[in-house]
């Protein structure tokens, strides 16, 4: 077990520190005494207001009650450490506050005291508290059983004194600035020896980072990184400070800066190093960012390649895949956040109880009705007489039991269903007030998912603008191809419509050529008839061109020419003889 502790003021400071929950598991109260504050801040502030009378600079005394990682104490263990802890320092009965800490799974327990003596109006003396820490310590360790620690004070039975620990001062200081005291021991210890001189030791110590000044209090300090202040003679294992004065007597003081000039420096390399580290940072997240558009666009046009080149059935078939399931990602956002299953459930639960109430507020005031038509029954049906004791009644002479009865059932039922009313405005309230929340969550989870997936959707659009574009040139290519087989059918016609005219004109030619083979025949000299039946025909003397003309024409139509030659033989034949006959007549 270790006991630390020591006399400090800043009851407010003190407070922040005991509360916080960012460096603990856990934080817990466990009692205030002699202080009529109710939190730690109060309590703390008004022990140090005990000291505003006295001349004490430090009123409060703080405390640190840490057993082993091991080591669990009871509540009553931990009392009787308290216990004794406080009547060893001296303030037994005065006002304190107990804070229990659980960090990284271990428990300690932090104890203030208010040092002021009331009475007496002066402050408790404080005087070997560090002895008083280890023989508390040694003792509780033999009463719970523990393992012994080797203090530095008491019991030390002829063995080594202890590496010094890190006091809580020190610790704290640590905790501001991340450094670990222990480390920078160990390394402002290691540039001690690999020098011989103090301005050899201040270069390596500002190489290092660290900055070698002038205490108000001590001949030197160093001011780490982080701007925290370090006794030189403390950081420096194994010498002495009469050493260290005579290793560093090379150095004049008056060239060092002061504490708050070496703050200044540090904090002026730290800006300027945060500049940098800021600007590299930039830098590299400018690469990354440049090196991931270039992936993507690379990605991108691999994509639109394959896209392209892909049958458009597959194309679809792929789009459909690569759409992202919406509904889906919002179930599982949905699923993994628990305050928006929280929220659901106290929604359903704020509908159940709002139906609830309605159904009772309706129930409430159907009581009330059917209460005050039954009233109204039984004054309506009263005869005479009950009409006289009515009339009574109003006067304020006579008083009807029933009645009375009645009214006050129906005032009952009346506040019954006010209170109904109120609970349906309440139930109602609360069901708007949990759909207000879950829609906020609904918005949060959706907005969450719509960001996640928005890479899946560019390339979802992508694609599908891909398909469009090949539907749309497959389209206009169909189109096209209608376009020139629609042509080319109006070309085969209209070349068809030519040719037939071509062939209609052939023919008519021909047959106008062939219409005058008869005539040219008829003006044959002459046409005879040899043995093997072919006929020979002689020619009018024409002019050159003309004869030309007419044999040109019975060679093209030989048939024909044949055909009319073979008809005008015949009806020269049948012309002479009838020539021959007339002759035979005459003559007789």
């Amino acid at each position: 077990m270790i006991i630390k502790g020591g006399t400090r003021a800043g009851g407010a400071d003190l407070g922040v520190h005991l509360n916080r929950t960012d460096t603990n598991e856990r934080v817990r109260l466990l009692e205030l005494r002699g202080v009529a504050g109710v939190n730690l801040d109060q309590a703390l502030r008004e022990m140090e207001a005990f000291g505003a009378g006295t001349r004490c600079k430090s009123p409060l005394y703080h405390a640190n009650i840490d057993p082993r990682a091991d080591e669990r104490l009871t509540p009553e263990q931990w009392g009787r450490a308290v216990d004794a802890l406080e009547a060893k320092l001296g303030f037994t009965g005065q006002p304190r506050a107990l804070v229990q800490h659980v960090k990284e799974g271990r428990e300690h327990v932090h104890v203030v005291w208010s040092r002021i003596d009331i009475e007496r109006n002066r402050a408790i003396p404080d005087s070997h508290n560090y002895r008083k820490h280890e023989e508390v310590a040694r003792a509780l360790e033999r009463e719970f059983g523990h393992e012994r620690v080797q203090g530095a004070h008491v019991e030390r039975e002829g063995k080594e004194r202890p590496a010094r620990t890190p006091s809580h001062a020190e610790m704290q200081q640590a905790e501001r600035s991340g450094l670990d005291p222990k480390a920078i021991k160990a390394e402002i210890t290691a540039l001690w020896r690999q020098t011989d001189s103090g301005k050899a030791f201040a270069g390596a110590l500002a190489e290092a980072g660290y900055i070698l000044a002038r205490g108000d209090k001590r001949d030197f300090i160093v001011i780490d990184q982080a701007g925290e202040s370090h006794s030189l003679a403390r950081r420096i294992d194994g010498v002495k400070a009469a050493d260290m004065r005579a290793r560093l007597s090379d150095i004049d003081q008056a060239t060092l800066p002061d504490a708050r000039g070496a703050r200044a420096e540090q904090a002026q390399k730290a800006l300027d190093d945060a500049q940098k580290a800021e600007e590299a940072r930039t830098a590299e997240a400018r690469e990354a960012a440049q090196k991931a558009a270039e992936a993507v666009e690379r990605a991108d046009e691999a994509d639109l390649t394959r896209w392209r080149s892909m049958p458009l059935n597959a194309l679809q078939w792929e789009i459909n895949t690569l759409r992202p399931d919406r509904y889906a990602a919002l179930a599982a956002g949905q699923a993994a956040e628990p305050t928006y299953r929280e929220t659901l459930e106290a929604t359903d639960a704020a509908h159940a109880g709002a139906v609830k109430a309605r159904g009772e507020a309706l129930e409430a005031t159907e009581t009330v009705r059917s209460l005050k038509q039954k009233a109204e029954r039984y004054r309506e049906y009263q005869g005479l007489l009950g009409r006289v004791r009515f009339w009574l009644q109003d006067k304020g002479i006579l008083e009807i039991p029933e009645w009375k009865r009645l009214q006050t059932e129906i005032s009952k039922a009346q506040k019954l269903a006010d209170k109904r009313q109120n609970d349906l405005a309440t139930a109602e309230a609360l069901h708007t007030e949990a759909k207000s929340a879950l829609k906020t969550l609904d918005s949060a989870i959706a907005g969450a998912v719509d960001v996640a997936q928005a890479p899946e959707w560019r390339r979802y659009e992508v694609a599908r603008s891909v398909l469009n574009e090949r539907i749309e040139e497959d389209r206009r290519r169909a189109a096209e191809a209608e376009a020139e087989r629609r042509a080319e059918e109006i070309r085969r016609r209209v070349d068809a419509e030519i040719e037939r005219e071509k062939r209609e004109g052939i023919e008519q030619q021909r047959r106008a050529e062939i219409s005058k083979i008869p005539t040219i025949v008829r003006g044959l000299a002459s046409i005879t008839q040899t043995e093997q039946g072919t006929f020979r025909v002689r020619y009018p003397d024409l002019p050159s061109e003309e004869l030309k003309r007419q044999q040109d024409l019975l060679r093209r139509y030989p048939d024909e020419a044949k055909s009319a030659v073979k008809a005008e033989f015949s009806e020269r034949q049948v012309q002479a003889k009838r020539e021959k006959d007339r002759g035979f007549d005459m003559m007789d």
